[in-house]
């Protein structure tokens, strides 16, 4: 891509991800826009004419962005000196297999609309749809592989591993329970919520087996997240 047409590609996603506060788009040119988007919300937070300059300068659209930069987003960062967006990767695109990922503004102000919050309940209900019980208190916390029965040794290994990854999910599902500030029987009913809607989205529209239709309904549970 040509150096002009690459600038204006990034002005215009720039433009959006500030206005819109999540898109979608390959992993590169993510990490393009995290640099970008995190010096408009810097010089947004100077707050001074030269920068409002700055950003006029360089972004479509001014009326609708300078006011976030300047307002919104300035008070929401007011007290964090970098790191305001969040990519996690979606996996490949269909067609040439490029790496996809979804980048996000942070909301400090209100966590549960992030889509990595949506990600998790995704994932605790689908855990909840394959185990047919309440998930988020045993999610939470995991039996120790020592308590476990193993044949071999090569069995003890790889339950110790399955251990530590489940330790590390409790530990991302606290992280978001008390950014949420969430309990634990909040967290298990807007579980409950989703299970319920993809129930009725099964009854209603597929004849497949439940696990069938919540792998092809959400082929990029869990997605890695940076």
């Amino acid at each position: 891509m040509k150096s002009a047409l690459r600038r204006q590609v990034l002005r215009n996603l720039t433009t959006d991800l500030i206005k819109y506060g999540r898109l979608e788009t390959t992993v590169p040119r993510a990490k393009e826009l995290r640099r970008l988007v995190d010096k408009m919300i810097t010089l947004g937070k100077r707050g001074g004419e030269h920068e409002r300059h700055q950003i006029e300068a360089y972004l479509y659209q001014p009326k609708a962005v300078v006011p976030l930069l300047m307002g919104t987003y300035a008070k929401r960062f007011a007290e964090r000196p970098g790191g305001f967006t969040r990519i996690i990767n979606i996996g490949n695109r269909r067609g040439d297999h490029a790496p996809m990922a979804v980048i996000e503004i942070l909301n400090t102000e209100q966590p549960e609309t992030e889509v990595n919050f949506s990600y998790l309940v995704r994932s605790l209900a689908s855990m909840q749809l394959k185990e047919e019980t309440k998930i988020v208190e045993m999610a939470l916390k995991p039996v120790p592989a020592e308590t476990q029965v193993f044949v071999d040794k090569r069995a003890f290994k790889k339950g110790l591993e399955e251990h530590q990854s489940k330790e590390k999910f409790a530990l991302k599902i606290r992280k978001a329970m008390k950014n949420a500030s969430l309990s634990t029987e909040q967290l298990q009913a807007i579980v409950d919520a989703d299970v319920a809607r993809t129930r009725m989205l099964h009854d209603k529209e597929s004849g497949k087996k439940i696990h069938r239709f919540v792998k092809d309904t959400w082929p990029e549970n869990t997605p890695a997240m940076e």
